[in-house]
């Protein structure tokens, strides 16, 4: 058994203690912490090796420079969300679709895939994800976007499509794959397993078994394949530890200055919004790492 058909059996399995134990967590505290361990845990630190892909990519790349440039583009994105809460809310989504795609088409075996596929895929899976709860989401984004039309609109709009279409165009770009070597049938058939029970979660849950679980873990992996086979996977771990213990802190200052109010959903949508900002220069470094490496780190 492979380290993939492991991960998929993790990640499947935790899902489906959730759905059995959804009805002591769903709803309350508890769900926002298992959230938050998850995110700690996973999400944020598969994005604190950016700076390590860019000096993989460029030795003579000088760090400062790039975390100037990097929290530029942060702070571009920063002002979209501030004068354009909306269409930066849209923006965000499709980057999401973006980079979920690139990450799950690279598992896959796809090398050099088509931009259409690795997109129809990604907001195929996105739609999945965010779509198992119609008024809950129509909820977050009237919150986050300050209740902006468009996002609104769009949103509804993708409400319209029954969800298990999303479901089936995730599955049959995973069934019609022809790389069988680098995905096997049986790793295809847990992973669309694993999709579904996703959808008996919750919004929340689902979305983060899925960010956290698989994508923030698999997009590691790339990068160790990529950046860090020599020197292993302690040493990336100790690599990222700086970057995520210094957002872990960041956001946790920002829970306090709120007075704890996140847990009642006031401060919700800054966290949110904080969080996303990282998304265009975190989604631009890992473009550039499939472009210019495979997913087993040879160069292309």
């Amino acid at each position: 058994m492979n380290k993939r058909t492991i991960h998929i059996l993790i990640v499947m399995l935790l899902t489906a203690v959730a759905v059995a134990t959804r009805t002591y967590w769903m709803g309350s505290v508890l769900e926002w912490i298992v959230a938050a361990v998850f995110i700690i845990v996973a999400g944020i630190p598969h994005g604190s090796l950016d700076h390590k892909i860019a000096q993989h990519r460029n030795k003579n790349l000088k760090l400062l420079f790039y975390i100037g440039g990097y929290v530029a583009a942060a702070a571009l994105f920063l002002a979209v969300w501030l004068w354009m809460p909306g269409w930066a809310f849209l923006l965000f989504l499709l980057l999401t679709a973006w980079h979920f795609g690139e990450t799950d088409i690279a598992c896959f075996g796809f090398q050099k895939a088509s931009p259409v596929l690795v997109f129809v895929y990604g907001a195929a899976l996105t739609c999945w994800l965010l779509l198992q709860e119609p008024d809950v989401l129509i909820y977050w984004t009237g919150i986050i976007t300050q209740k902006s039309k468009v996002a609104l609109t769009v949103v509804q709009w993708i409400t319209t499509v029954p969800v298990l279409i999303w479901l089936g165009v995730v599955a049959i770009i995973v069934v019609l794959n022809p790389h069988v070597g680098a995905f096997t049938w049986t790793q295809r058939l847990l992973f669309l397993l694993f999709l579904y029970l996703v959808s008996k979660t919750s919004l929340l849950i689902g979305f983060i078994l899925y960010f956290s679980g698989w994508h923030s873990i698999s997009a590691m992996l790339h990068v160790h394949h990529a950046v860090f086979s020599r020197s292993g996977f302690k040493t990336m771990l100790k690599q990222a530890l700086p970057f995520t213990t210094a957002a872990v802190v960041f956001l946790f200052v920002i829970g306090w200055l709120s007075n704890g109010t996140w847990l009642s959903n006031h401060a919700l949508p800054a966290l949110f919004v904080l969080l996303s900002i990282l998304t265009l220069p975190h989604m631009t470094e890992m473009h550039k790492l499939y472009t210019h490496t495979k997913p087993e780190g040879k160069t292309v």
